[in-house]
């Protein structure tokens, strides 16, 4: 028998955030012994600041088509249907009885409290309650794997503290927002145990320009209908918000985007205030004695209609009656098509999540254990996949961490 190096859990947990505390709950609940190794300050750092302080802790609606993936969005199918979205609500307001409110018109779900702290701290009791052990402010080094588990390597209170596991999870999430302790260090550990990267990104990250015309914009928000094209082939088309700030463009529209751009050198097409030619042609007809800068105005803010007028070359004085042919195709292709000057992104001390990362052909879809090393399991931010920005990665979290850690107790609990 092999000396032991330190406490033994029947699972540890690499991680404490969303996915770490839900996969803690759930392995604890089935019974197994739970370390989870938290290396930042506290848990759940990047959920004490979601949603502004708010917690948008679920969309109020999900399908498939709110996360991409590079792999198999069957697998993905698959997942989704181990926990519904009105499961997780439900388990959110019963099990750990926080209040839940849906904010429709945002399509978003946040706690009644609208304290990301109070979701925080839920979470970590339910954990303790469960009977896990949750360690923070500890960094781990390196795993090995040996016959019959792992040794988790790590610093604690700047002295070697090792754990010894039967089971392993990692729920170390990726390198977005590294202020709060996602610093990457969980995809090396992956590959330490065998396994491959897809290439990783910033994803939902704001997208900076050098247009001062639109700098002067900041602070100006509008609906826009948004285009992601390869040529001209549209690879995603979706409506949103739109947020000019003071180095490019923000907001849902653009965050929801921005992989395309980042990842695949995607140009961005957007039709201010959502309208297309016919529906401007039908505002214009309707009103065709109003000056034109207060027909746009009445889409989109003044500012912004101010400065496509200028770029049209057209005076905002003028009655919609006495455009021409010629000023007319002049402005609609900047009301309806206008391409997005971007000039790079805002890196991952902007970026809400990660792309890239673990592809999921790499781990059994009805267990996420690994096929490359028996007895790990992975979960949140470390696969490839990314969700929309209103709650869609949370969501991703919770499924997947709670898949993990039923998983992992039922695998430390199985003979041999």
């Amino acid at each position: 028998m092999r000396s032991r190096s330190g406490p033994v859990s029947d699972v540890v947990v690499v991680g404490g955030g969303a996915a770490g505390l839900m996969a803690a709950i759930f392995a604890a609940q089935n019974h197994a012994r739970v370390t989870v190794l938290e290396g930042s300050r506290a848990c759940g750092l990047k959920i004490l600041i979601s949603g502004g302080g708010r917690c948008n802790l679920l969309p109020t609606a999900s399908d498939m088509s709110d996360f991409f993936t590079s792999g198999s969005r069957n697998v993905l199918r698959r997942l989704f249907r181990t926990w519904t979205l009105e499961e997780i609500t439900e388990f959110f307001e019963r099990d750990l009885e926080i209040p839940l409110i849906r904010d429709e018109a945002q399509a978003k779900v946040f706690p009644k409290s609208e304290s990301a702290r109070v979701v925080r701290d839920r979470l970590v009791a339910a954990a303790r309650e469960a009977g896990a052990e949750i360690h923070e402010g500890h960094r781990v080094t390196g795993l090995e794997r040996h016959e019959g588990g792992f040794v988790v390597r790590g610093r604690r209170d700047e002295r070697p503290h090792d754990v010894e596991a039967s089971v392993l999870i990692l729920a170390s999430g990726g390198q977005s927002l590294p202020k709060t302790g996602s610093d990457g260090a969980g995809f090396a550990l992956a590959q330490g145990l065998g396994h491959s990267l897809i290439e990783r990104h910033p994803a939902l990250v704001p997208l900076c320009s050098t247009d001062p015309a639109f700098h002067e914009l900041a602070g100006v928000s509008t609906r826009v209908r948004w285009q992601a094209l390869a040529g001209e082939k549209v690879l995603e088309e979706r409506e949103r918000e739109l947020l000019f700030t003071h180095r490019g463009y923000s907001g849902p529209a653009i965050l929801d985007a921005s992989h395309w751009v980042v990842r695949d050198g995607a140009t961005l097409r957007v039709a201010w205030g959502g309208l297309s030619e016919a529906e401007w042609q039908r505002h214009f007809t309707a009103e065709s004695r109003k000056r034109i800068d207060v027909l746009l105005s009445e889409v989109f803010p003044r500012r912004l209609a101010e400065l496509l007028l200028e770029r049209a070359g057209l005076k905002g004085r003028m009655r919609a009656t006495q455009l021409h042919p010629g000023q007319w195709r002049r402005l609609m292709p900047l009301l309806t098509a206008f391409e997005l000057p971007v000039d790079g992104n805002e890196g991952y001390r902007k970026a809400e999540v990660t792309g890239g990362g673990v592809p999921l052909s790499e781990v059994n879809p009805s267990t996420l254990e690994s096929r490359q090393t028996p007895d790990l399991f992975l979960c949140g931010e470390i696969f490839d996949v990314i969700g929309r920005i209103g709650g869609f990665n949370f969501l991703w979290a919770w499924i997947t961490g709670r898949l993990a850690g039923e998983s992992a107790a039922a695998r430390s609990k199985a003979p041999g």
